[in-house]
């Protein structure tokens, strides 16, 4: 059974549930909920990124949001992947590849050599499955992660 229908973009009356999405896929990993919860800023997805249509959405067939992908194009002309969540009752059923693959796409029709993202070590599995490559370390808000970057030629 297939549960996304078609990945489109989101439009603003949907931040809410991508908020809430946004909460729930994150705080699945039992160790980041302290500093989630002393800084609630750092869920939801941004207005901004929705009103300039940089939201795609992945509804399945009965409508429900299942996941959605930011993406912004840097000043270097890669495409960057903000974020990338799915609802933790379909976790690991293909949405997330799904977005990713669209964003890719999209990216590479704009003109896009590469893409990158910031990303904890335990999402490389993920990541290295759909073509990234680790390139360094990177410090963030929240601790250290790493850049990886897809080649989209």
């Amino acid at each position: 059974m297939e549960l996304v229908v078609s990945i489109r973009t989101a439009v603003p009356a949907e931040a809410p549930v991508l908020d809430d999405l946004h909460r729930r896929s994150s705080f699945i990993w039992a160790e980041d909920r302290p500093a989630l919860e002393a800084n609630p800023d750092a869920l939801g997805v941004s207005r901004s990124a929705i009103a300039e249509q940089r939201v795609r959405v992945a509804p399945g067939a009965g409508g429900k949001i299942l996941g959605f992908a930011t993406t912004h194009t840097a000043v270097n002309g890669d495409c960057e992947l903000d974020d990338l969540f799915v609802d933790p009752e379909v976790m690991r059923q293909g949405i997330g590849g799904a977005l990713l693959e669209d964003a890719a796409g999209r990216a590479r029709l704009d003109g896009c050599r590469s893409m990158t993202v910031i990303a904890h070590r335990r999402n490389f599995p993920f990541y290295e499955s759909v073509g990234f490559v680790v390139e360094e370390p990177v410090q963030t808000r929240f601790g250290p992660a790493f850049r990886l970057r897809r080649s989209l030629s």
